[in-house]
């Protein structure tokens, strides 16, 4: 009987360590393979179409070059400021999510209708926002003249007013998202918070802001690193808004530079150089949210 139960112990750990294994699998071949490639190949001139083993070994001139290139310092500064998108986002679905969370009627059609544009296509989305942003015959245009503004913002031609456009179009398509994170983090806090703060008088502003925020941080905190990593990754809508780089390079990114040195002038080397400074930068900014967030659950 003994001799069985071993003999069944060990084909359970055997089955254990080959579904552990499955996702080890996946982790080395789609990442730390590419991830390590990616390195090598930035210290590299490889033409993109030939063998990465052929390429010829040039150190840190991708680098050296990449720090030269202004075009790569406008690209990153472009990125970063798409992310003001992020705190903007986050303020809009946070009051929303509060107000379709009251128990009120017909607020499932509401949640339904504000998750619409993160299912709809980015190509219809970013269509619709090109003709509503038109100089002339744009609907915000025609609006703004409406109300008695007489010279309303050239939205698509104007470097100072086309990466609004992207935040805004971000904005509205990334906010169903975060409300269904805020209202599912609402209904996990528990009743007696607000009951106990009912009988000590606490008017809903102040439970909002002393019960609710805090309690909601592991959901803002997990939508600020998503939100982090998805803007720096920002590419499709830049480029199907606006014809190109946009008015003197306004809306260009970096993974915009990056794609197009890789696929389009060949630069597979030079491309990888700007993926692991990309890489690099994000890695760093994530590691410090997370030591902060440790820092603050620490302290309460």
């Amino acid at each position: 009987m003994k001799r069985k139960k071993s003999y069944f112990h060990v084909w359970d750990n055997i089955w254990g360590y080959a579904f552990v294994l499955i996702p080890l699998i996946g982790l080395v071949v789609f990442v730390l393979i590419p991830l390590c490639m990616t390195v090598y190949a930035s210290f590299t001139s490889w033409p993109l179409g030939q063998s990465i083993t052929s390429a010829k070994w040039v150190g840190l001139d991708n680098y050296i070059t990449m720090f030269n290139t202004p075009l790569f310092w406008k690209s990153l500064g472009n990125t970063f400021f798409y992310m003001i998108g992020i705190p903007i986002g986050l303020v809009l679905s946070l009051i929303y999510a509060a107000l379709m969370n009251r128990g009120t009627r017909y607020e499932k059609v509401f949640r339904v209708i504000y998750y619409t544009p993160v299912i709809t296509s980015t190509v219809a989305v970013s269509f619709i926002f090109q003709r509503m942003f038109m100089s002339d015959g744009g609907v915000i245009n025609t609006y703004l003249s409406a109300i008695g503004i007489k010279n309303p913002p050239n939205w698509m031609s104007h470097p100072a007013y086309t990466k609004w456009v992207i935040i805004i179009m971000a904005v509205w398509k990334g906010l169903g998202n975060s409300i269904i994170m805020y209202i599912a983090g609402m209904q996990g806090i528990s009743k007696t918070y607000y009951e106990a703060a009912k009988i000590d008088g606490a008017g809903w502003f102040y439970t909002f802001r002393k019960i609710t925020v805090p309690l909601l941080m592991p959901v803002t905190f997990y939508l600020v690193v998503t939100g982090i990593i998805g803007g720096a990754q920002m590419y499709v809508e830049p480029r199907l808004v606006f014809a190109g780089n946009g008015p003197a390079n306004s809306t260009f990114t970096t993974v915009i530079h990056l794609y197009d040195n890789t696929f389009r002038y060949s630069k597979a080397g030079y491309g990888s150089a700007v993926a692991t400074v990309l890489g690099v930068i994000v890695f760093v900014i994530t590691a410090f949210q997370f030591y902060m967030n440790g820092r603050r659950e620490r302290n309460e």
